[in-house]
């Protein structure tokens, strides 16, 4: 099985000498966007080893601290010209990002490189069936809403649960290869507790990958519940807009 990497590259036609070690190698498999958005987007629908980021060390850094943010268990290597010092290489520790000069020789280069995929090599050859202990994506309802995460990890096949919070209260959401199976929030199950999580606008949320539910409360396929609710949430607004008219 080969080596997953999603690469951040802003420029769509500058071929640096970093893409092209990945291309030599032939357990590695790569995948570039332009975009944080594309970033975010894409690890949501698929499982990749580690995650690289090129650009200028400011700029590449905070790039990495974000894809951190959303992915707490993301192996992330940030590919910048010149060696990220003080305050930027001080976040990268913390963050836990390694970090390698682009700009620097071409041995060293390549020895950087080829030591980052081989740590994902070693992480995924020692990995053992179960729950990674890390949550797979966190963030916030103010950045994503509920509908947007739900259906970017349906569309990639996910299994795993969904646990969004908020000053309502905390609900959990089961998924099983795309499909919501199960849903709560309090005394409310399946769908209605689904319907319940797509009002807020506020709160943070996180998903566990692996975890499924014995319990099936939904039985219908997403892309029902999505539309069904969304059409619930508009007539809601209209509602209020004309009570308040």
């Amino acid at each position: 099985m080969k080596t997953r990497l999603l690469i951040l590259n802003a420029d769509p036609v500058f071929q640096d000498r970093a893409l092209a070690i990945f291309d030599e190698m032939e357990s590695v498999e790569t995948r570039i966007v332009r975009s944080m958005s594309e970033v975010v987007f894409v690890l949501l629908g698929e499982n990749f080893d580690g995650f690289v980021v090129e650009g200028e060390t400011e700029i590449a850094i905070k790039q990495a601290t974000s894809a951190r943010q959303h992915f707490p268990s993301l192996r992330i290597l940030c590919l910048t010209p010149t060696q990220a010092d003080g305050s930027f290489g001080a976040t990268a520790i913390q963050q836990k990002i390694v970090t390698a000069v682009s700009g620097t020789n071409e041995r060293r280069l390549r020895r950087d490189v080829h030591a980052f995929v081989d740590s994902l090599e070693k992480q995924s050859g020692t990995a053992s069936e179960g729950i990674d202990p890390c949550h797979s994506l966190i963030g916030n309802l103010n950045q994503f809403s509920a509908a947007e995460i739900l259906q970017m990890s349906c569309l990639g096949q996910r299994s795993g649960r969904f646990t969004f919070k908020s000053g309502r209260g905390n609900s959990e959401i089961y998924l099983h290869h795309g499909s919501v199976r199960h849903a709560v929030f309090g005394t409310l199950e399946g769908e209605s507790a689904v319907a319940e999580v797509f009002r807020w606008r506020q709160g943070r949320f996180y998903f566990e990958e692996g975890i499924i539910s014995r319990v099936q409360t939904v039985d219908r396929p997403w892309a029902h519940l999505l539309i069904d609710n969304l059409q619930k949430f508009d007539e809601t607004l209209e509602l209020s807009a004309s009570s308040h008219s």
